[in-house]
């Protein structure tokens, strides 16, 4: 890699500048002096937002710690948490708690080892990221869990965290472990530890046994895939044999135990901004994805009744929406157990937001050089593995920032809840100042928490948005 000096007008030293287009990196004091005291003005600029941004941390920072009333918060924690979930369950939401924390912890450890296999297979020596740098990537979350902490008045929720950050560590060491041709079997793992820790407050009844056989059965096709086997018709008869039996044992399983939770009905509080929002996400993006190769699909009447879709759901706010869900959906579903609020709500979210991400999608798959798709059909490719293989994952590494941009937006989105009779965090809030103790006290206070605990998560979906950017240069090349 090859470079050139280059001389900024007001600066006595050249700046190499590399062919790519990246500067070699500055200290951090060098690079303070170069880009914020290299004139007068500039420094000037410099002193003067030093100075107002110093003055309102000071009253930001006097108004957290010395004049703010946090009474209400502090009284009504688990009120923003849970809502008015039924107390004598909240073991549900404990449980929920450390078993999705387990959830990522197992998750991360497998990625690691994924990672680190896939290096040594290629020769490329795999550095993990130091604690340093994972902490300064989580910080928005860990100050909202050192903030709850300090709200809390009892030990329950500080031996909650220590315990559920102890089965994270020791799931994620676990994952590590895993030998790097295995890691991908173990998702099957991830996948289940997902659905049960769902499923601990929801129930294990109805339909659940679905979602819990899907990530084992997907499993199992992998595991029995390994096997060298010299007819291919053998396989995959043995793949559907294996994945009818995962479902027959799960069904039965199901049946066997039929253990009620709570309804949805009673989900509040923040926990039901997060539900909310993960669910939407995760039906959102392979919708959005299909949408967005339907609108670009060469058959006429899909790619039509595609764009229509998009452009009507795009038209309308999300709102309207909500209501016409609440309203409507029962209209058009013949069903003698209506469905529950959430379930309309979660639909109307992955409707909305499904469209959205179609668009974006759309913009990743024009961005790709039609010399890529030519390149694929003149080794014999099929279109459809030509799309997977080699269109998609150049347009979705394109659109990352856009998408989780959306993603963020739907998160903040979940806030309309409250318009439906749903007490989110911020309904919470106006639960809280119609106690009588509560009414017109501590109103601002009660606002920065609700606005501090989106923040967190948000900040914190931005921060990994932009590590996948440097991971995967993406401007860079």
């Amino acid at each position: 890699m090859t470079g050139r000096p280059f001389m900024e007008p007001g600066l006595e030293e050249p700046i190499l500048v590399i062919d790519e287009g990246r500067r070699d990196k500055l200290p951090p004091g060098k690079w303070v002096r170069r880009h914020l005291f290299n004139s007068w003005h500039n420094t000037l600029v410099t002193v003067l937002l030093v100075l107002l941004l110093g003055y309102a941390a000071y009253r930001f920072g006097l108004f957290l710690f010395v004049n703010g009333r946090w009474s209400p918060v502090r009284r009504n924690l688990t009120l923003f948490m849970v809502g008015r979930y039924p107390r004598e369950e909240l073991w549900r939401i404990v449980a929920q708690v450390v078993i999705w924390s387990g959830t990522i912890g197992l998750a991360w450890g497998v990625a690691i080892a994924g990672a680190s296999f896939r290096a040594s297979q290629t020769g490329v020596a795999y550095r993990e990221d130091p604690l340093l740098t994972k902490v300064r990537r989580y910080w928005g979350l860990l100050g909202l869990l050192l903030l709850l902490l300090l709200l809390t008045e009892s030990f329950g929720p500080l031996i909650l965290a220590l315990v559920a950050i102890g089965v994270g560590a020791l799931l994620q060491v676990i994952g590590k472990r895993v030998p790097g041709q295995y890691a991908d079997l173990m998702w099957a793992a991830v996948g289940v530890l997902a659905v049960g820790g769902y499923q601990i407050v929801s129930g294990f009844h109805g339909r659940g046994w679905i979602w819990m056989a899907t990530p084992l059965a997907l499993g199992a096709v992998r595991l029995v895939g390994r096997i060298a086997w010299t007819d291919p018709r053998r396989e995959r008869l043995m793949q559907l044999g294996v994945v009818a039996g995962v479902f027959g044992i799960g069904y039965v399983a199901y049946s066997m135990l039929d253990l009620e939770g709570v309804g949805w009905d009673h989900w509040e509080g923040l926990h039901l901004n997060l539900i909310v929002a993960t669910v939407a996400i995760v039906l959102a993006f392979p919708l959005g994805l299909l949408l967005a190769l339907a609108r670009r699909s060469s058959l006429p009447a899909l790619r039509v009744m595609a764009t229509s879709y998009i452009e009507l759901i795009r038209g309308v706010p999300l709102i309207s929406l909500l209501l016409m869900a609440q309203f409507f959906i029962g209209f058009f579903l013949n069903t003698t157990t209506p469905l529950s609020a959430l379930t309309r709500a979660i639909a109307a979210f992955t409707l909305f937001t499904a469209a959205y991400i179609a668009e974006i999608v759309r913009g990743g798959l024009q961005s790709v050089p039609k010399g890529q798709i030519e390149a694929g059909q003149s080794v014999g490719l099929s279109p459809f593995r030509v799309t997977r293989s080699i269109v998609l994952p150049q347009a979705l590494r394109a659109v990352i920032p856009a998408m989780v941009g959306q993603f963020i937006a739907l998160f903040k989105d979940t806030s309309l809840l409250s318009i439906i009779g749903m007490a989110e965090i911020l309904q919470v809030r106006a639960l809280v100042h119609a106690q009588a103790e509560f009414r017109g006290f501590g109103i601002a206070e009660t606002l920065v928490f609700v606005m501090l605990a989106f923040w967190a998560f948000s900040f914190t979906m931005s921060r990994e948005s932009q590590r996948l950017e440097r991971k995967l240069g993406i401007g860079e090349r």
